[in-house]
């Protein structure tokens, strides 16, 4: 594992920890200014510092709105290439009740290094599929 491998996955842990801890400072700190973030559970593309402190109130309301969190983050898979890289890594995730949820999520975040350290710049989340939709009816040929 390469030095920029370490950072970036110590980042990537990092920030979920302070997800976890309802720490969005925390989160902060691993995102680049102008970060932009597609949410797993938001439809719209989060852009700019305003936009993210208002997704980061209403992530922890959901998450203190649920049960109890338990997840594990896979060790990304990472490739840099001098000052960008990026990430592909997939969380599991399980709320208790109330309001329970569960799912796996494939993540893919872009990284810069800005004076000297990593920061993500894009934040890309989507639920793993549970396999390919029933065909009802095949197409005439």
């Amino acid at each position: 594992m390469t030095q920029s491998h370490a950072e970036i996955a110590a980042l990537i842990r990092g920030m979920y920890r302070a997800f976890a801890d309802g720490d969005p400072a925390g989160i902060e700190a691993a995102l680049h200014p102008d970060a932009t973030v597609w949410d797993v559970f938001t439809p719209q593309l989060i852009r700019g510092r305003a936009e993210r402190e208002a997704f980061h109130a209403a992530d922890q309301a959901q998450k203190n709105a649920r049960g109890r969190l338990s997840f594990t983050v896979s060790e990304p898979l990472v490739d840099v290439w001098g000052d960008v890289a990026v990430a592909r890594y997939e969380l599991d995730f399980r709320y208790e009740p109330p309001n329970a949820t569960a799912g796996r999520v494939r993540i893919t975040d872009v990284l810069g290094q800005v004076d000297g350290r990593w920061r993500i710049v894009h934040h890309h989340e989507g639920l793993v599929p549970a396999g390919v939709p029933p065909i009802d009816d095949p197409p005439a040929g």
